[in-house]
């Protein structure tokens, strides 16, 4: 009998940790798709304003937390979509950090709102 109630007792705590384990990972999930969407619009517009380009998102890549509160928001712009653009997007304090590309899109950046801006 105590060792039918040992057995139990393990399964069910193995099972509770399963449970929270997968809660865990549901709940990151969300928070870092909460986290693109904010970014994306963010992204959009940067690209809008200082490329006067039209981003289009496709994926994203988080560093790790622990390194720093960067996502990269890739896609690429309407009309160009066999080339890779990539969004370097700060979270925490929801902005663009830097954008990357081929050279002909970087290249492409407004120098007159860069000297305007503070």
């Amino acid at each position: 009998m105590k060792k039918k109630k040992f057995w139990i007792t393990i399964l069910v705590s193995l099972s509770i940790l399963v449970g929270v384990f997968y809660y865990m990972q549901y709940t990151s999930k969300v928070e870092k798709e909460e986290i693109v969407q904010a970014g994306i619009p963010i992204g959009q517009d940067y690209i809008r304003k200082y490329y006067n380009a039209e981003f289009i998102y496709k994926n994203n890549e988080f560093i790790g937390s622990y390194v720093n509160s960067t996502v990269y928001l890739r896609g690429y712009i309407k009309g160009h979509e066999d080339q890779v653009i990539s969004i370097a997007y700060d979270y925490k304090k929801k902005e663009v950090l830097d954008v990357s590309g081929p050279d002909w899109f970087i290249d492409s950046r407004n120098p007159k709102i860069e000297a305007s801006t503070p």
